[in-house]
């Protein structure tokens, strides 16, 4: 049964949860999972019960809030944005569990949230005691008419909901959660592969792995390779772009386009460029390769290996990269890599997700939840992949140490801002982005500047970049929607 909300910031109690909430009014309501009102409250998506149905994770409880309004000083209504938090106080996860909250804003934005009174490292010896989250206040209406006013995956909009979701932290294979988690769930779920990319299968991913006559044809001449980022797959990272594109680029070519699956999280940008060496060796023979690139994300990184530091992997004088195409590169590193900014990386990554349609939310999902699992219990082992885009961490200072490259590069990034009514708009504007990013312009996810300036490190600035402004609200999974991305592939690509 729902109660009122104190806006003086007196606790109300409803059931097993305590709630308090300064400067907000409205109604609160709990679920059990399962319960007939249940229904009524959201209406969760297949890909989100299955994503964690395969993470192991459960639903303990939904807490609703709806009809909520913030309140100025003299008890009136005021604008969304006030500074006081909300905290939920939880029953625990019980005995072996580990535990997170869900937080489902208005808009169907979605956040990921730690306990505040339970350190990680004491998350397994204190597994009965209850839990206290503090979540943002802020009332972020969409506006249904705009563009950007999708519903998420939880399905639910115009209420706020924090879902309790409890996994145990004994895995029947790996014993204790801890290190390496995510990276046996990547073991798992993703690929090393090498594939051909043409407008007939690049939006699928059961495709086959390239034999021996693939390498013979692909070093007949120059070739293009695609090369994906965090968390995707060559089909999820570049599904958007236009066919008609591709099929251009196919003909430039002369069918050479190809693109590389690797593991992102677990392993650094030099780690996956040894596996494709080894591939090139013992299926291509050793052949030399004239390649073109293009990257997205942390595949620019992969990409300068190739350009850069063909030698440290063992294809000296068997790769000249000539003409590379870094689309959102975090040359410049991104802060969200930083250990103490994961779990608002794993926001943004499940928010880009799930406003993209057909982006793989199951598999992305997934995915995050294994992260999360680490980060609930304080481990990092495994995560290298991420963190090798930590703008303060030895592996991003070691390789922007680079010796430069012979080849052509470019650059495409964006200063993101929301579209009104954006589902988006509460990551890209609250504190947190800008403490993170130190104010400084971003897509979400990469600073716009870092994709192609970098302080003393040869091959940067990188010259005429195509720079998306403010108002054009391009964010760090968009780009390939873009006709003028599009343009500059076929400008800067002569095949």
């Amino acid at each position: 049964m729902a109660e009122n909300l104190r806006p003086e910031g007196i606790p109300v109690t409803i059931g097993t949860v305590r709630i308090s909430t300064p400067g907000l009014t409205g109604r609160v309501e709990v679920y059990q999972p399962g319960t007939a009102g249940m229904r009524g409250a959201e209406s969760s998506t297949e890909a989100f019960r299955r994503a964690l149905d395969d993470a192991g994770v459960v639903e303990q409880l939904t807490v609703e809030i709806t009809g909520q309004r913030e309140l100025d000083n003299a008890g009136g209504s005021r604008g969304g944005g006030g500074g006081s938090e909300i905290v939920v106080e939880v029953p625990p996860p019980g005995t072996g569990n580990g535990q997170l909250l869900l937080y489902a804003a208005e808009d169907g934005s979605l956040s990921w949230h730690l306990p505040d009174d339970v350190p990680p490292d004491q998350a397994v010896s204190r597994g009965g005691d209850r839990r206290t989250y503090r979540l943002p206040r802020e009332v972020v209406l969409a506006d249904p008419a705009s563009a950007g006013g999708q519903r998420g995956i939880l399905g639910a909009v115009g209420s706020k909901l924090f879902k309790i979701l409890v996994f145990p932290l004994i895995d029947p294979i790996l014993g204790k959660v801890g290190d390496y988690f995510a990276a046996r769930w990547e073991q798992k779920n993703r690929r090393n592969l090498v594939r051909w990319f043409d407008p007939g299968d690049y939006q699928r991913a059961d495709v086959v792995a390239f034999a021996a006559p693939d390498w013979t044809r692909v070093s007949g001449g120059t070739a293009l390779l695609f090369i994906h980022g965090t968390t995707a797959q060559s089909n999820t990272a570049f599904d958007q772009l236009p066919a008609e594109t591709l099929t251009e680029l196919g003909r430039r070519y002369q069918g050479r386009v190809f693109a590389l699956d690797h593991f992102t999280i677990s392993v650094t940008p030099h780690d996956n460029v040894t596996w494709l060496a080894e591939q090139l060796t013992a299926l291509g023979g050793g052949s030399p390769l004239t390649l073109d690139i293009v990257s997205h994300s942390r595949g620019g990184l992969v990409g300068r290996v190739l350009a850069e530091r063909a030698a440290d992997v063992g294809l000296s004088g068997k790769v000249t990269v000539r003409n590379f195409v870094m689309v959102a590169s975090p040359n410049a590193g991104t802060a969200l890599a930083d250990k103490a900014h994961l779990s608002q990386l794993m926001d943004r990554v499940t928010d880009l997700a799930q406003f993209i349609p057909d982006a793989g939310v199951t598999d992305v999902v997934g995915l995050v939840l294994s992260i999360l699992k680490q980060l609930t219990v304080g481990a990092f082992g495994g995560l290298e992949g991420i963190m090798s885009m930590d703008p303060q961490g030895d592996y991003l200072r070691a390789f922007n140490r680079t010796p430069g490259s012979t080849a052509t590069y470019r650059a495409i990034g964006s200063n993101y801002e929301p579209v009104r009514g954006s589902s988006l708009a509460r990551i890209a504007r609250n504190a947190g982005t800008d403490f993170v990013f130190q104010k400084a312009n971003n897509d979400l996810v990469v600073p716009t500047n870092g994709a192609y300036e970098v302080d003393g490190v040869t091959g940067f600035p990188i010259a005429d970049p195509l720079v998306f402004p403010a108002e054009a609200g391009v964010d760090h999974a968009s780009y390939f929607t873009r006709p003028e991305v599009s343009a500059k592939l076929l400008e800067w690509l002569p095949g």
